[in-house]
């Protein structure tokens, strides 16, 4: 299970890093690591309900059903919308349409890139779906994607992003949703 998922992070981190140097002209090295199964009623807990994030939601639909949502803890969306717009270190304090615009982008590099390696390495068709954007408490927009569609989600794949842009280092966390079939199809069968 794990030597599939950590291929498929490796894989999409290298296409990610070659996309997001491309996008900002500048080397921009991404990790994604450190995969988790959780349920799905247990993430909260895991991030804080009442933490303010940036949150890019993807929905896929395809022969995979699911979605992807992609979290940057409030000063760390700050700092990356700084770096994607070129804007000195410490301007942003608030979110213009140009941030968010810049920050669905990103989320939508890293999904793109995730599922497209996902689908191949599965022999699937995987169809992305338009992102939205929230920043609100962590809480709200879990809930929110929960109505929409996760009460089908029993488990998430909770993934750590980092994004090194010499010399800072930005986290955030990629949580991949779907229905316990599709996941055990994911994980060859290991849950």
């Amino acid at each position: 299970m794990e030597n599939k998922l950590q291929e498929i992070n490796k894989e999409a981190a290298i296409n990610t890093s070659a996309a997001l140097t491309k996008l900002i002209g500048q080397p921009v090295s991404v990790v994604i690591s450190n995969p988790e199964v959780k349920d799905v009623k247990d993430l909260s807990p895991a991030i804080g309900a009442e933490e303010i994030v940036a949150g890019v939601y993807l929905p896929i639909s395809g022969d995979v059903q699911g979605a992807a949502l992609l979290i940057f803890p409030k000063e760390t969306t700050f700092t990356l919308s700084d770096l994607l717009v070129r804007r000195p270190p410490g301007t942003t304090q608030e979110l213009t349409e140009l941030d968010k615009s810049a920050l669905k982008e990103v989320g939508n590099i890293i999904t793109g890139n995730y599922f497209t390696v996902l689908g191949n390495r599965l022999q699937a068709k995987i169809i992305e779906n338009i992102p939205s954007f929230s920043f609100d408490m962590f809480g709200a927009i879990l809930n929110d994607i929960i109505v929409k569609f996760a009460q089908k989600a029993e488990k998430a794949i909770v993934i750590e992003v980092e994004f090194i842009f010499k010399p800072t280092k930005l986290t955030g966390r990629f949580l991949l949703l779907f229905e316990l079939g599709q996941i055990k199809a994911i994980m060859g069968g290991a849950l």
